[in-house]
């Protein structure tokens, strides 16, 4: 150590003042560490400088104490040429450089957010959270509003926002070096003519000075991937609110096709009961209608409770009561006019998954900390400090003290160890990551495709026929030549279709809400001059004069087909 004690007993021949305070970071103290640091030196004096209390002339003011003597006592002046004073000075004042966002970073994971298609959700007092709320459920939601109210009020979110104080706490303690440490000790002599010897002690770590630099960098870097990771949850939640959004407006839908489906088997197993009143049809016939509307009907309740089971999903999503004011509109939108290309998805996905993101940076972080760990190993604990002793006979001795751990027996192999494990797993991790982007796009574009292709389908092929199908029914049952429950059969069938066609319409929205999630943001699409919205009634009630003529037809041999049209028995 013979070089570190030449470096702290050199002195600069202009200032007379130790190397130690002409480091730059010296002059770069923050005014109130400063301040403080002035007080503590001239606290002695019992006095401070008369501009001391101004911010611009506290570090002029801490070396020109420093240089003239007579600015300061004796004893204050001679604790500012000793080398331990020194270090301890640099040590306090460089302690106190790092600070922490006022918002805990919040800002940047809402902005990350942002860039990704989703309104921020920026903190607002209760007050205006209310008055937000009331608004935006005073009207039916839309996929943007349940979004907007989750980012507002779901209490699992505001608890993922809250874990950013763990990472606002390590770039604090990053940023900062242990407390000294005060060492006192009072000695009695066995003669009574000697005084005590008295010691007084001040040490500081050194270790933790000369790592500063490198701590500050590595928290910065994990607090960087602790945001990004926390966007990505936000992300899900989005998209979970949206799915919950889809799946309760289809599950209005088919509940209230259901009903009326239930309505016109009632109405069915009513006409059979005629049928078998007249004659027509025997027992066996009359049990299988009772028995197809009692279907219907457990099927309707079925879906009414699947409603509401949506309901109470959104609801949770949302932070809200399922029993609250608030509703959401009973139709979908058709699917927009088509999809971006394959690749454009996932070079999208490639630039904007945050998860991928954040395991990169904490890929970089662990390997720029297996270096300092390599490093530091070799540096071990290492306390710098000034001590005086009160000696009995009177005299007093001052100086430097110093405390290094010397790695001989243990140079923390394990150390290296454990932070090179670190940094391959983070290694792996990325390239898993990266292969489940590209499989993730991959499959919801195929799934996604997928579903436009069954709602074609259904909107295309199965619908038209099952309509066309339906209608000549009604012609042959007006000649008589089949059944009017054959016809109540197809028209059940033709139902059936409806529901199918309202699921696949739901199931691509949901498709499209998992590519954009599998991409990291919102996929563009071909957007609709109007887009056109899924009302049942337009499945329920008959267009056509025709359709007028649905289950009633030439009844039977006795039951004219006007007979049941003054009844009103149309389902």
């Amino acid at each position: 150590m013979p070089s570190l004690q030449a470096r702290v007993g050199r002195t600069d021949g202009r200032r007379q003042l130790p190397v130690f305070l002409q480091l730059p970071g010296l002059q770069k103290t923050h005014q109130t560490q400063t301040g403080r640091l002035l007080r503590v030196l001239f606290l002695w004096n019992g006095s401070l400088p008369a501009n001391s209390a101004s911010p611009r002339s506290r570090k002029g003011d801490l070396l020109h104490l420093t240089t003239r003597r007579q600015a300061v006592s004796p004893w204050a002046m001679k604790l500012s040429c000793k080398p331990g004073v020194a270090a301890v000075v640099v040590m306090l004042i460089l302690s106190g450089c790092a600070s922490v966002p006022p918002d805990l970073g919040r800002s940047d994971v809402d902005a990350l957010v942002a860039e990704r298609g989703q309104g921020a959700s920026a903190a607002v007092s209760a007050e205006a959270s209310a008055e937000l709320l009331a608004s935006l459920t005073g009207e039916p939601l839309t996929p943007e509003s349940a979004i907007r109210i989750a980012l507002l009020n779901n209490p699992q979110l505001a608890a993922t926002y809250a874990t950013l104080g763990f990472g606002a706490a390590d770039v604090y303690q990053a940023g900062r070096i242990r407390n000294p440490v005060f060492s006192a000790s009072v000695l009695n002599s066995s003669l009574a003519f000697e005084q005590d010897q008295i010691t007084f002690g001040l040490a500081a770590s050194f270790t933790d000075l000369i790592t500063l630099s490198a701590r500050k960098r590595l928290s910065a870097g994990a607090f960087s991937a602790l945001k990004q990771s926390i966007g990505d949850k936000v992300l899900h939640v989005t998209a979970e609110t949206a799915v919950s959004y889809y799946r309760y407006v289809s599950a209005q839908q088919v509940a209230a096709l259901r009903r009326q489906t239930a309505r016109a088997a009632e109405l069915s197993a009513r006409l059979a009961e005629r049928y078998f009143k007249a004659g027509n049809i025997n027992s066996r016939e009359l049990a299988m209608q009772q028995a197809e509307a009692s279907e219907a009907r457990l099927t309707a309740l079925e879906a009414d409770a699947a409603a509401f089971a949506a309901r109470t999903s959104l609801a949770t999503l949302l932070g809200l009561s399922v029993g609250a004011n608030w509703t959401a509109p009973s139709q979908l939108l058709l699917p927009p006019g088509g999809e971006d290309d394959l690749a454009s998805v996932l070079e999208l996905a490639r630039k904007s998954r945050l998860d991928l993101a954040s395991a990169t940076t904490q890929a970089d972080v662990l390997a720029d900390r297996l270096g300092v760990v390599n490093w530091t190993r070799w540096l071990g604990e290492l306390d710098l400090g000034v001590e005086t002793e009160r000696e009995p006979d009177g005299g007093r001795l001052t100086g430097p003290t110093l405390s290094w751990e010397i790695p001989i027996f243990n140079s923390k192999r394990d150390d290296v160890l454990r932070a090179s494990a670190e940094m391959q797993i983070a290694v792996a991790e990325v390239r898993r990551l990266a292969i489940a982007v590209d499989n993730d796009v991959r499959l919801a574009y195929a799934e996604l495709q997928n579903a436009r292709a069954r709602v074609e389908e259904y909107r295309d092929e199965l619908i038209p026929r099952r309509i066309e199908a339906v209608a000549q029914a009604q012609r042959e049952v007006s000649y008589m030549l089949i059944g009017v429950f054959e016809l109540i059969s197809l028209k059940r069938q033709e139902y059936e279709a409806y529901q199918g066609y309202l699921e696949s319409v739901r199931d691509y929205w949901v498709r499209r809400v998992a590519l954009s999630l599998a991409a990291g943001n919102e996929v563009p699409a071909v957007v609709q001059e109007k887009p056109t919205v899924i009302d049942v009634q337009e499945f329920v009630a008959p267009n056509e004069p025709v359709m007028d003529h649905s289950m009633h037809g030439s009844m039977n041999h006795e039951t004219s087909k006007d007979q049941v049209e003054d009844n009103g028995d149309t389902p």
